[in-house]
């Protein structure tokens, strides 16, 4: 479902983070930062194609060490569920081709909606600062199954 995104899906990449609203929830980075980071041996980019673009994408930071970070997720249409299966996936994905014992990530504050999807995808509160919930799933939690 996921597969590795390359350079050429930079735009594409770049498109979703620049939807409206996202600017508060999902940051946002230019084309050099996304080439630097998509270079990075401790980075993957993973994305839910949808004809010549993306249905949604997914950044990993982090990836050779235990607690990997999920940096970034986002998807083109929200309220379809594609939020849901591109994070699925992920989860799925990183705990099947990497080392990782956990997976961390932080959520803004005012993005409620995507808190209460990470808290029932198994994810915990694991701290907080002044604009982020971190959030953890452990690698146990995620093999347990989910009720939707």
């Amino acid at each position: 479902m996921l597969v590795p995104l390359s350079a050429d899906d930079i735009p594409e990449v770049m498109r979703i983070e620049r939807l409206p609203g996202y600017d508060a929830f999902v940051g946002r980075w230019t084309a050099e930062e996304h080439a630097a980071e998509l270079t990075s041996p401790d980075a993957r980019y993973l994305g839910l194609r949808q004809g010549r673009g993306l249905a949604g994408f997914v950044i990993f930071q982090k990836v050779n060490e235990p607690i990997v970070r999920l940096r970034r997720i986002a998807v083109g249409e929200t309220d379809k569920g594609t939020g849901t299966r591109v994070l699925r996936a992920a989860l799925d994905w990183a705990f099947e081709s990497l080392p990782a014992d956990a997976i961390t990530l932080g959520v803004a504050r005012a993005n409620d909606r995507a808190r209460h999807i990470y808290l029932r995808e198994g994810f915990l509160d694991d701290g907080e600062d002044e604009v982020h919930f971190n959030m953890r799933l452990d690698r146990g939690t995620w093999a347990e199954p989910t009720s939707d």
